[in-house]
């Protein structure tokens, strides 16, 4: 409990000054956001499986063509890291494996573009190149981490997936089905999908969100808020709550690079089917946007012990 402190206010000293560093400016078409995840925010003590994940983002909406300030297409570029560790087999000469997931780091870069349609429609394309194994220097950053916060020292990379690097392709489509009157309480639907040589699957997902909510042109839900760019004072606040299902047909950190014969990666299955809930709270104003997620997976893998859990946790600055 004390570390899971300790890196939430770290986290919380690096974000917190951003409220005051910048000046009021007329037109705010533009974010920078960092965002982190980590299972040290289920404040339950545990360290396992999707154990760490870091990604800073830039964001801006592209002029309208008759109206410079209203867009309809906002523009993400992201580059982030993901850590994936397992648990010991007590008795892994059997399995000949010693870890119940596989060791991956997994650092990225991608580029989105996100479309805003009309009738509450929102459309997204995005392309990723990703390097997973030692050049992705997941053992090095959770090395660094565990010493920072003077936690236990990390085993089990010599077991690490290798090199190899490849690229995704993904679309994502939401629409809104239901909002109310009084625009406290909204329903919508979500198809995505992926392919790629380091992931391949789909998903349908159905948000629920209740609070002061704007449609979803103009949200931080889907980063239409900055669409509207202008100094809006309006503030947006709601809690989100999104059960989902997805299909996963192929996943490097699990089974190691498509393109390369992984002896680990040899070793592990993945588990087709995932349920997913995903709880959460967002906050913003004109200027600022934080909250926390916390994601509830079920099995990704037929051999963990486990199911797969944790926290996000975000700050953007609107600019």
């Amino acid at each position: 409990m004390n570390v899971a402190l300790r890196f939430l206010g770290f986290v919380w000293a690096l974000i917190f000054p951003c409220f005051f560093v910048f000046g009021q400016v007329k037109f705010r078409n533009q974010e920078i956001s960092i965002q982190n995840d980590n299972d040290v925010y289920l404040l339950t003590g545990q360290d396992r499986y999707y154990t760490n994940g870091i990604n800073i983002n830039y964001r801006i909406a592209l002029p309208g063509k008759m109206d410079r300030q209203s867009s309809n297409t906002v523009l993400d570029f992201e580059l982030g890291q993901r850590i994936y560790n397992g648990i010991s087999i007590i008795d892994y000469r059997r399995q000949e494996k010693k870890y119940d997931r596989p060791f991956a780091g997994y650092l990225y870069v991608s580029a989105a573009g996100t479309r805003f349609l009309p009738h509450d429609q929102v459309l997204e394309l995005k392309t990723e190149l990703a390097q997973i194994g030692p050049k992705s220097y997941g053992e090095e950053a959770q090395k660094f981490i565990h010493h920072l916060f003077g936690m236990y020292e990390a085993t089990g990379w010599d077991t690490q997936l290798g090199n190899s690097f490849g690229i995704d392709l993904s679309a994502k489509y939401r629409k809104g089905l239901y909002r109310s009157k009084n625009q406290v309480f909204d329903v919508g639907i979500m198809g995505e999908g992926t392919i790629g040589l380091n992931n391949t699957n789909m998903a349908m997902a159905v948000p629920l969100r209740v609070g002061k909510l704007k449609p979803y042109h103009a949200s931080t839900f889907t980063h239409g808020h900055l669409t509207q760019a202008r100094d809006d004072a309006d503030k947006e606040w709601y809690f989100v709550y999104q059960p989902s299902i997805a299909r996963i047909f192929y996943s490097a950190t699990v089974e190691g690079g498509r393109s390369k014969d992984d002896p680990i990666g040899k070793l592990y299955s993945i588990q087709p089917w995932m349920l997913s809930h995903r709880i959460g709270f967002n906050w913003s104003n004109h200027k600022i946007n934080y909250g926390i997620n916390y994601i509830f997976n079920s099995k990704e893998l037929k051999s963990v012990f486990h199911r797969h859990q944790y926290g996000e946790l975000f700050f953007a600055y609107r600019f």
